[in-house]
Formats: structure tokens, sequence, C-alpha cells
């Protein structure tokens, strides 16, 4: 896959200095080796391992049904990256809080991969869960486990076949700066998509022929692979200063 890079806090002039020199390395390698796995673009059935599809509404005059669809194999790209990291010899699932440790209550946080004091969090889920990431990041942090966080997150490109409102590079990009002041450790932001996008278009295409084809009762449409990755998500509205504080 490409990748592409956000420092935050010189996070990059620390991953620089010799103690993660070669740590940094591996985390380049395990992404840019990495290959895109795709879902079952013959089977209808998104629980028998076939391409899952959204339904828009229909577009005003019109009574049409639209989908789009969502060819990437989430869970099996998470298990081929996990699997690399620990052929590198890095932890999974290390606990943010060690056990035995006190001055607090019990947690049940979890990173996905450690060694040494760099903790990495591989983000390809709900735009939400990214927060967390950096939340235990900052823990870590705080507790004198880590010197610096990695976030890994696909583009906007690449999260919009994935399945709908997964993080994405440019919103962490955008947003993470305004937390300067209650994110004070260095992290690595990696934004990656595949080097060659085609084969996911054509899974998306001949599911959606494959899908179009199945409809009899009534005509869909199907949105194009183009206006799909092009899309822009949806933000949360604008707050209205307006508007009475809720109790």
């Amino acid at each position: 896959m490409k990748t592409i890079f956000l420092d935050y806090r010189f996070a990059e002039a620390v991953l620089d200095d010799p103690r993660f020199e070669g740590a940094k390395g591996e985390i380049v390698s395990v992404l840019q080796e990495a290959s895109v796995p795709l879902l079952d673009c013959t089977q209808l059935d998104a629980r028998r391992g076939g391409v899952k599809r959204r339904e828009r509404r229909a577009l005003a005059g019109d009574t049409t049904k639209r989908y789009f669809y969502l060819p990437v194999d989430q869970k099996q790209l998470n298990r081929d990256l996990e699997a690399a990291f620990v052929v590198k010899g890095w932890a999974t699932k290390p606990p943010i809080v060690p056990p035995g440790r006190s001055g607090g209550p019990g947690t049940g946080l979890r990173g996905d991969f450690k060694k040494g004091r760099l903790h990495v969090e591989v983000q390809f889920g709900n735009m939400a869960r990214w927060y967390t990431d950096v939340f235990k990041f900052q823990l870590s942090y705080s507790l004198d486990e880590i010197d610096a966080g990695v976030l890994v997150v696909p583009t906007q490109r690449f999260a919009n076949v994935i399945d709908e409102n997964v993080a994405y590079f440019e919103r962490v990009q955008r947003e993470l700066p305004w937390a300067k002041m209650s994110l004070t450790l260095p992290i690595w932001v990696i934004g990656v998509e595949p080097e060659d996008d085609s084969p996911i278009r054509q899974c998306y295409e001949q599911a959606a022929r494959l899908f179009e084809g199945s409809q009899t009762a009534e005509p869909i449409a199907s949105i194009s692979y183009g206006d799909r990755v092009a899309e822009i998500p949806a933000s949360l509205p604008e707050e209205d200063p307006a508007a009475p504080l809720a109790d």
C-alpha cells in the first residue's frame, strides 16, 4: 500500500532516534508490503463473504433505490496486518495500564501493537474509534509507558470502500492539531491506500452488476465507483450557538 504521513509534535524526529529507527522501518515495511483483501464479488449474501452494500435515499423526483458497495474485507485486512507485526516481534493487545499498576482503578483498555516504548494503533473502523486510540496513547504516555504513538488510518478514498463513517487520514489531519493542549505526546499518523485500486474497482463493479441483475421486482441504480470513492463523508451537523444547552 501507499503511505502518507502527518507529523504531530515532532513524532518523526522521535522515531528517527536510534532507539526507534528499527521499529519505524518495520511499521512502514508492514504497511507498504500489505495487500488489500477483497470480499467475494460473485456472492450476493454478505453473510457468506459477499460484498457488502448500502442503500442511499432516492434522488429528488425519482423513486429508484440507489446502492453503493463495499468490496474490502476489513476483518481480513486487520488479521493480515496483525500477522505481519507478530512476525517482526511486536506484542499484540498490550494492556494500556500494566497489570499490578497502582494509583487507580483497573481498566480493560488494550492497544493494538507495542514494541519497547512505541505504541501502534491501526484503525479501519468507525470515525469515533480514533478518538479512543489517541486517548490510549495519552494514557500510556502519562504513565511513562511510551515515548510516542503511531496511528494508522486509511485515506478518505480508501475508507469509502471499507465501510461508512470510517476514520480517515484527511479528517485526522484537520482535527488533531486542535488537540494540542490536551494531547501532549508525539503522534505519527500514517495514511494508507492501495498502490493500484483497479482490483477494488473491478470487484465493486462486478458486485453492482450481480445485484442489479438479481432485482426483478423493481429497478435499482448503482452509484458508480468513481462517485463513491470521491464522496466526502458527512460530518456531524454544526452546533447552533443560539440553541439552549441540554440538561
